[in-house]
């Protein structure tokens, strides 16, 4: 009876139905491109809040607003795309169990900046050479215990980063998307 008891108490998400909360998270990413072989990941820093709303003992859905640093490295030099992005992850939460969530969604982001660092020598790519706009499907999950919770997405990119008519780099293959780790650690406060 007591095994029943906890199977059942364990199978809910931690907030009531109707709840709504936001956490404050902060984490590290680590992004690369798709399609090049001769890049590495760029890690960074991932930083914003995110609202979630319970809507029955095992569905959630959330959205968030990020701060997001991505790019690439090139193997084998000392050059560094460095791209910050502000993005917006819509995410619905499964929880399997108290606590613990699958995730997954789609995440829209704007390009803030983008910017080449080569050997030390710092540039603005132009605004016209990287798209402004990115789409991409995050997917992970998260656990939860006393209101902190611990989260790892990976963001599958989907739109591609560069405009290839106006951005011709050696190395770098302009039909490249957004690929990253996201790990965040963040505290949830109630707000109703």
């Amino acid at each position: 009876m007591a095994a029943i008891m906890m199977a059942s108490t364990c199978a809910f998400a931690q907030h009531e139905p109707g709840s709504l909360t936001v956490q404050p998270r902060i984490g590290v990413s680590a992004y690369d491109f798709n399609n090049t072989s001769d890049t590495e990941a760029r890690v960074g820093l991932v930083v914003g809040p995110e609202f979630e709303y319970t809507l029955s003992n095992r569905f959630s859905l959330a959205f968030g607003v990020n701060y997001s640093q991505q790019g690439t490295e090139l193997k084998n030099s000392d050059v560094t795309f460095k791209m910050d992005y502000l993005t917006v992850p819509i995410v619905a939460n499964v929880y399997l169990f108290k606590g613990f969530a699958l995730k997954a969604g789609v995440q829209p982001g704007v390009n803030l900046s983008a910017k080449l660092d080569a050997n030390g020598t710092k540039a603005d790519i132009d605004d016209d050479m990287v798209k402004s706009f990115d789409v991409a499907i995050p997917f992970g999950l998260s656990y939860e215990f006393r209101n902190f919770v611990l989260d790892a997405r990976y963001t599958l990119g989907v739109t591609k980063i560069f405009d290839e008519k106006k951005l011709n780099l050696k190395g770098v293959d302009l039909d490249s998307k957004n690929l990253g780790f996201q790990l965040t650690l963040g505290y949830k406060f109630t707000l109703f």
